[in-house]
């Protein structure tokens, strides 16, 4: 992680030359994964926007469209979350938080980002970000709040052989998971998506804690 990405960004800085250099580099994948998903039910709010269709998903960042993850293929699913389960949700994220921090769980990668109300990537304002891996310590910036909904929230997962674990947790053993809270639904729930690839599936989530594109 950058330690640009939680500081000050000058216009035309080395990060905005970077993030420049990721659109080109993964313009065209992005644009191809969100052909193959194509028209499909829109959930968004002031800090992201997702696309869900019969044939895959994807999400992207407001202010940093290049921050994508999109796949298509049997491994993709969505679901809405009534409150009650949303709030089950994030406590089970809690509970994955508090079981790395305590060395309970490890698994060979694991990346995670949440958006508060008026939060962003970029810059680190209301923003919780932690990164994982086998032989690396424990890296966490920002404040996970327990209490508040994030408006956008990315899980990236490569369990390894535990696989029990990543179930325990409500995650798969090795995608994505993003949870978007809408501006607004009938019930004020929320949009939970899993993109685990599957044989045939075509995956750009190889890097979602990165300020890049995946």
């Amino acid at each position: 992680m950058p330690p640009s990405l939680f500081a000050p960004t000058p216009q035309d800085s080395p990060f905005d030359a970077l993030r420049a250099e990721r659109q080109a580099q993964f313009g065209v994948s992005i644009a191809y994964v969100k052909s193959q998903v194509g028209p499909g039910t829109e959930y968004a709010n002031e800090a992201a926007r997702a696309v869900v269709s019969p044939q895959g998903g994807w999400a992207e960042l407001a202010d940093m469209p290049e921050e994508f993850v999109g796949a298509t293929g049997a491994g993709v699913a969505h679901r809405l979350l009534p409150r009650p389960a949303l709030w089950a949700a994030l406590a089970r994220c809690e509970d994955l938080l508090q079981s790395l921090a305590r060395g309970e769980v490890a698994f060979r990668k694991l990346s995670l980002y949440a958006l508060y109300e008026g939060g962003s990537l970029r810059d680190g304002r209301g923003v919780f970000v932690l990164d994982s891996g086998a032989g690396r310590s424990l890296f966490t910036a920002g404040a996970w709040q327990p209490d508040i909904l994030p408006r956008f929230l990315k899980i990236c997962l490569h369990a390894g052989g535990d696989t029990a674990q990543a179930s325990r947790f409500g995650l798969p053993a090795r995608g994505v998971q993003f949870l978007l809270v809408p501006s607004h639904t009938d019930h004020g729930g929320a949009l939970l998506a899993t993109l685990a690839p599957a044989p045939g599936s075509a995956d750009l989530s190889a890097r979602p804690a990165s300020p890049v594109a995946h």
